[in-house]
């Protein structure tokens, strides 16, 4: 019921069909991952009304959850327009446009103080542009006292924790994935959706996807990753 309100809502935006199924799948398959970011979430303690950052929010989904469950004030950053349009609608859909601000930026171009945001997020941001320059620029805008909460490869993790404490930070914690979670609560059911399209059209959609899986299939380990949970002093 909710899925078809979205899609509805989506004509209004003149999203192609196509991506409107992509969209779909694609969170629905993301689902399967939240339970471990509500784990590393889990660390946190409560903040009443906290800021909160989310780079690379694609879709939302981590997003959503966010404010469903934790509460607060969440800016959503992402440079696909059209992931951001999807997130507007199930934000409408699910009646969170209060509390979510998406925004199609990069996170370079966020204008924002310094020491601003109570927790941000960075679910894959780290290991797109180097894991310590990403690092230092983020964690100038937590507030003393707050939060970082880093999704990243597992590899140099013992390099990556020292960096954490030689920046005037705590880790609080981390949540392991290993490669099997990421294939029996991703991958798995990806494969199993693109394997039953019927468009070629669809199915194209997911080619980066399918090279993922390709990977995936020789060379397992390097899938494994590691959230971080970080106060910043």
């Amino acid at each position: 019921m909710e899925e078809n309100k979205i899609i509805q809502s989506m004509n209004l935006l003149k999203i192609p069909a196509m991506f409107k199924e992509y969209f779909l799948i694609k969170d629905k398959c993301r689902a399967g991952l939240l339970k471990y970011m509500a784990e590393a979430v889990s660390l946190l303690p409560k903040i009443n009304n906290p800021k909160i950052l989310d780079i690379g929010c694609g879709t939302g989904v981590p997003t959503i959850w966010f404010a469903e469950n934790y509460g607060g004030i969440i800016t959503a950053i992402d440079t696909d327009k059209l992931a951001i349009e999807w997130l507007q609608r199930k934000l409408a859909v699910k009646k969170l446009e209060n509390h979510v601000n998406p925004k199609n930026i990069s996170f370079f171009d966020l204008r924002t103080a310094s020491n601003y945001f109570n927790i941000i997020l960075a679910e894959g941001f780290l290991n797109i542009i180097g894991f310590e320059q990403g690092f230092v620029k983020v964690i100038r805008l937590i507030k003393e006292g707050g939060y970082f909460i880093i999704h990243d490869e597992y590899k140099d993790h013992e390099l990556k924790s020292d960096f954490i404490r030689e920046n005037f930070c705590d880790l609080v914690g981390t949540v392991y994935l290993d490669e099997n979670v990421w294939w029996n609560n991703y991958y798995k059911q990806l494969e199993t959706e693109i394997s039953s399209m019927k468009s070629k059209q669809l199915k194209d959609l997911f080619i980066s996807d399918l090279n993922e899986i390709e990977y995936y299939r020789k060379d397992s380990s390097s899938f494994r990753s590691i959230y971080y949970i970080i106060k910043r002093h």
